[in-house]
């Protein structure tokens, strides 16, 4: 019997950038709404930290991260491609997390929940997940808001803010990456083709699009959504019989 360990759920998110397949795995669909194009509206005016007039990508990355370091989560990764994604749950509350991983039709699937790591077991239809005890401290991402992603992607990136607008209800700033161009201007050096973040009053950075032409790697085409305050982490299928949010799990 092949079963994901627990390495393998650390792993989901130590690259970011690549997405293991794994075995076949039934439907457990958790739609995410595409978000909707900004409207431009005078009223909404956000800031974000700069320095010497462009932003200060450190500390818009610090602010994110402690804008949510408190607060209940759901990031979505999308990565060439809308069926290789990574879902990030937290229920902070509850002390409950969930990481799955999907590259087209294939999943790894971990949920953390009252002291255990529930792993998704695909080739045994007899035994629909693995347990191992886990410790207070251990965790499914090393970096649940997706700092080591975004520092990875904008780092080498100068942003400006191009605007404030209204987005799903909320201001957010507009920022836009000044040295965006269609082509690599070297050899061997990779170009910025779009880059765009959009950045509440709180700091938390809500959506990210960006792409990147390298001439000796895979392209990168990522985009990252954040939705705070979501009233529980969703309990996938093969859980269902020892729901953590059933009375006396948690």
């Amino acid at each position: 019997m092949w079963r994901v360990t627990l390495a393998v759920g650390i792993a989901l998110l130590a690259g970011c950038s690549g997405f293991l397949p794994a075995g076949p795995s039934a439907d457990d669909s958790d739609p995410v709404t595409p978000a909707p194009v900004p409207t431009n509206t005078p009223e909404a005016t956000v800031t974000v930290p700069t320095s010497d007039g462009r932003v200060d990508v450190d500390r818009l990355l610090d602010r994110h991260q402690r804008a949510l370091s408190n607060r209940n989560f759901h990031r979505h990764v999308e990565q060439a491609g809308p069926q290789n994604t990574l879902d990030v749950w937290i229920d902070r509350q509850r002390g409950i997390q969930r990481v799955r991983q999907r590259f087209g039709p294939i999943s790894d699937d971990v949920v953390l929940a009252d002291g255990t790591l529930y792993t998704n077991v695909r080739d045994d239809p007899d035994t629909p997940y693995a347990t191992t005890p886990a410790t207070p401290n251990t965790s499914l991402v090393a970096s649940p808001p997706g700092v080591d992603l975004l520092r990875r992607l904008l780092s080498n990136t100068a942003y400006r803010t191009v605007a404030s607008v209204q987005r799903n209800g909320r201001p957010v700033a507009v920022l836009a990456a000044t040295n965006a161009v269609e082509t690599p201007t070297a050899e061997n050096e990779s170009a910025v083709v779009r880059s765009r973040l959009y950045v509440d009053r709180q700091g938390v950075i809500r959506h990210v699009e960006h792409t990147e032409q390298r001439p000796e790697r895979p392209d990168i085409d990522t985009t990252m959504t954040v939705t705070t305050d979501i009233a529980r982490v969703p309990i996938p299928w093969w859980l269902e019989d020892n729901d953590p949010y059933s009375s006396g799990s948690t």
